[in-house]
């Protein structure tokens, strides 16, 4: 198996009492027999230059990825990337930082609204009348689409992220993936296919109380509909007991679908695996 999503202790949203080094994440991949790793901390753009923020170590990540490749070279696809979300708040410094840093594999999100709201923030939903969260939810989409303008990632990331803090607060109805999720991402899923991205299977949700993929398996299906077939698989694990889980799940469940394989950028190459072999191990 591949997980293709996962922060270390560098993301600044990881307990460093909890937290894993890049090491100590590699070599628990290894351990629970998955064939690579990619290493995708939180570079938050809207934090880039922020008083409000310690400054991510990009050196230290480097430094600590090529370590774990030659470390970890023949057993383990150990994949230097990043989560680079709000990519087109600060389009210059996305260039700059990208350029600089040359990552193998970027994983293009959103967690964070242009008026700095931040969906998992624990008083996001505090005060906020239903008016008001439905309004954030269609901001989240427009600046999804936004970034469907930009040519500088790999990966689509969780594209229904903010479901599990509205189904956290009970407010899960405003969305209504159920009835209204195809026509709320028809045009953001061609946009995926036209641009020749994968879109992600996001496992977290299967440790959270929401319960499901993100995206869930009928906008998997819708995408499968469309002419979707470019798919990567992470457990956005930000722990190292938390590696690996709920992949085979998201297999099976895309397998069962129609999806017949999935993509891994290796050496900024896209490379192919068969959903049906990954399962037979």
């Amino acid at each position: 198996m591949h997980d293709c999503h996962t922060h270390s202790l560098y993301s600044e949203d990881v307990d460093k009492q909890r937290g894993s080094s890049i090491d100590a994440m590699a070599a628990r991949a290894l351990e629970i027999g998955l064939a690579s790793i990619a290493i995708t901390d939180h570079l938050e753009i809207d934090n880039v230059g922020s008083p409000l923020h310690e400054p991510l170590d990009s050196d230290g990540i480097r430094r600590d990825v090529m370590a774990a490749k030659e470390k970890y070279a023949g057993r383990l696809n150990v994949i230097y990337g990043v989560e680079l979300a709000q990519m087109m708040h600060k389009p210059d410094v996305t260039g700059k930082w990208l350029e600089k840093y040359r990552y193998e594999y970027v994983i293009g999100s959103t967690h964070t609204l242009r008026d700095r709201s931040l969906f998992s923030s624990p008083d996001f939903f505090d005060g906020k009348s239903d008016a008001q969260l439905k309004a954030s939810w269609e901001l989240y989409l427009s600046e999804v689409r936004e970034m469907l303008t930009a040519d500088s990632y790999d990966v689509l990331a969780h594209i229904t992220y903010p479901t599990r803090y509205y189904y956290k607060h009970g407010k899960e109805y405003l969305i209504d993936l159920e009835h209204k999720g195809r026509e709320q991402f028809e045009d953001i899923l061609k946009a995926v296919i036209n641009k020749g991205v994968a879109l992600e299977i996001n496992t977290s949700g299967l440790r959270q109380p929401i319960g499901v993929t993100l995206p869930n398996r009928d906008l998997a299906a819708f995408y499968y509909e469309l002419g979707g077939r470019e798919l990567s698989f992470g457990s956005d694990a930000h722990y190292a007991a938390d590696i690996g889980k709920g992949l085979r799940e998201a297999y099976r469940m895309c397998f069962d679908i129609g999806f017949r394989y999935f993509v891994v950028i290796e050496n900024g190459i896209k490379k192919h695996y068969a959903l049906e072999k990954e399962l037979e191990k």
